[in-house]
């Protein structure tokens, strides 16, 4: 079979296996104007020839040669009546704090998704093979990557409203270069890509044809792997879609319910959780180190992931937010004020203290229109020169109906915001009254003197 007849026959195959292209598809095809790209539009445009256009974007980054390609791929298309449209970009100027490959396919990808809503079409090939499939792996495994990351190129996925395809993925290098031949085309060829100064040249041109000494069919084989590998993929992420569901997790969970998890349920779960603030993915280092600080989570602990992303500890959830963030919390504001009589109001809670029978019902009722009753203390009136609100702390704990009490515990199943407002009542021999619950047991135990009642409200 010539190489043509085995492109086109492994372009078909890809096609209807992973359901590239459906009925009435508008399809863009990606054109560089190198080799892959070239056959891609060849052979798209030989099955779908009333579907297919192409566009070609110029980074601006090698001068004079990128102008040349982009009139090389324009030129081309206008001999085979193929519609063309290209843009340029200067990825010099949008890379600034970022590599110029990410700065690239950012801004390649969004053209991309932009162009495809001009011309109305849903789909966009691209010119990955089998080869830049086993380049990947190996790059992926180099890195320490998850199963995700070991199934290699995906022959589909999802961009934004539109879906990426790439219908030579079962075709080999060796054989896209076959086919150009075979049928004259001419391609663009860029110098930067025999420079293995870059990791993915590397593996190329040094890594790549040593594992074939071992096995020519490497390519091959690789690919059947990452198609098992992916379906084992998704029948675990299924049981984590699951979970993350049933548990309405966002970008926090309890670590007791993380850590009950199967560890390949876990690593996903805490993938989406920091998927939710950084578009980043994390390597097997990094599901390492939020291990061991699940398992001692020191007070104010912390790690850093991608994207300047803090994991933390708070109130025994796991929890990921941007760096700005944290300095947010670190830096909240703690108070510590006498209780006066009257009427007090504080960030999320109002107290009413008064002597029992003196109560001001207007006052009440004025407290009770925006805010919702949550309980009230009796004091006895040696103990007002002294009493203090503030906030709760780490570890805190007191003695009532002869237990005692840690607040953490108390505070079980109560929301996120409740735990953040809810007061603690002192004196000089330590914590009072945490509301609802009752006041510490050595001052209840010896209300004699005159009383005063303290109303506590939340809003």
């Amino acid at each position: 079979m010539s190489f043509t007849e085995t492109v086109l026959s492994k372009s078909r195959e890809a096609i209807k296996k992973f359901s590239l292209v459906e009925d009435g598809d508008r399809i863009l095809v990606g054109f560089s104007g190198g080799a892959d790209s070239m056959v891609l539009l060849c052979v798209m445009h030989s099955l779908f020839p009333e579907k297919v256009c192409a566009f070609h974007v110029n980074h601006m980054l090698r001068g004079s040669e990128a102008d040349a390609d982009e009139d090389f791929c324009r030129e081309f298309c206008q001999i085979k009546n193929i519609p063309f449209s290209s843009v340029r970009i200067n990825v010099a100027e949008l890379s600034v704090g970022i590599g110029f490959e990410e700065a690239a396919r950012n801004a390649r990808y969004g053209a991309l998704s932009e162009e495809c809503r001009r011309v109305g079409a849903k789909k966009i090939a691209l010119a990955h093979t089998a080869s830049d499939n086993i380049e990947t792996v190996i790059f992926n495994l180099s890195r320490g990557a998850s199963l995700s990351g070991m199934r290699g190129i995906p022959p589909k996925r999802p961009q934004g409203e539109f879906e990426v395809v790439r219908p030579l993925i079962l075709c080999t290098r060796k054989e896209i270069e076959g086919f150009a031949s075979e049928n004259g085309l001419s391609f663009c060829t860029d110098k930067t890509n025999s420079n293995t100064d870059y990791t993915r040249n590397f593996i190329r041109h040094k890594i790549v044809p040593l594992i074939k000494e071992i096995n020519p069919s490497a390519e091959t084989r690789v690919a059947a792997a990452g198609e098992k590998l992916s379906r084992d993929e998704s029948f675990i992420s299924d049981i984590a879609k699951d979970f993350i569901e049933k548990n309405k997790i966002t970008n926090s969970c309890k670590i007791t319910e993380l850590k009950a998890l199967h560890p390949a349920l876990r690593s996903r779960v805490i993938s989406y959780m920091f998927g939710t603030v950084c578009s980043e993915m994390l390597e097997s280092k990094h599901f390492d180190s939020i291990d061991e600080l699940m398992e001692d989570p020191k007070k104010g602990s912390r790690i850093m992931m991608p994207k300047d992303i803090c994991a933390l500890i708070s109130d025994e959830n796991l929890l990921f937010v941007s760096e700005k963030e944290y300095k947010h919390i670190r830096e909240k504001k703690v108070f510590s004020q006498k209780v006066f009589e009257g009427i007090s109001k504080f960030d999320g809670f109002s107290l009413f203290l008064c002597k029992i029978g003196e109560e001001d019902t207007t006052a009440l009722a004025a407290l009770a229109e925006n805010s919702s009753f949550q309980a009230k203390a009796i004091l006895p009136e040696s103990i007002l020169p002294e009493l203090t609100v503030r906030n709760r702390e780490s570890g805190e704990k007191y003695v009532f109906g002869g237990m005692t009490r840690t607040l953490k515990k108390l505070l079980s199943g109560e929301t996120e915001r409740v735990k953040k407002i809810r007061p603690v009542f002192c004196d000089k021999n330590g914590i009072v009254w945490f509301p609802p619950f009752r006041i510490r047991d050595d001052i209840y135990n010896s209300l004699k003197t005159t009383l005063y009642v303290l109303y506590y409200f939340e809003y």
